[in-house]
């Protein structure tokens, strides 16, 4: 008899695919669909950089379908900033989900002293960089004497 595999079983099976079967896209879509979103979220804090960083790279696009989705997790994603060795794809993926929408008010300071670490690296990933300065340009607008230090 064949075992039935579950959403959840399924998420990490897709998000652990050969690179050229796995479609970001339409796995938001599932997990918009199934209700997966705290199950994601677990995998995107994973310690496993090819889930995690693919794991990031579906919330990404959930956030970008339903934006509400991600709401309940700010807390985790942004402080899994401060955590050490995250891939690249983590660190790019949690800043471009604050480029077009506000970061949490509690984490403003937080995110702008990360930011600017990224920013002044030259060894980080140019993604990242463009992305964190995005992040500090949208958290300085109110602020004149923010924007003329970026």
């Amino acid at each position: 008899m064949a075992k039935k595999i579950i959403p959840e079983q399924n998420l990490v099976l897709e998000l652990t695919n050969e690179l050229r079967g796995f479609k970001a896209p339409q796995l938001a879509r599932y997990v918009l669909e199934h209700s997966l979103m705290a199950e994601l979220v677990k995998l995107c804090l994973s310690k496993e950089a090819l889930l995690s960083s693919r794991a990031m790279w579906v919330l990404s696009w959930c956030s970008q379908l339903n934006d509400e989705s991600i709401m309940p997790y700010h807390d985790a994603l942004i402080e899994n900033l401060e955590a050490k060795n995250l891939h690249k794809g983590v660190i790019r993926n949690t800043l471009r989900l604050y480029q077009y929408r506000p970061a949490p008010e509690k984490y403003r300071a937080f995110l702008l002293d990360t930011c600017y670490t990224y920013i002044k690296n030259p060894s980080e990933a140019i993604a990242v960089r463009a992305f964190a300065i995005t992040v500090v340009y949208n958290i300085s607008k109110p602020y004149p004497e923010l924007l003329h230090e970026l």
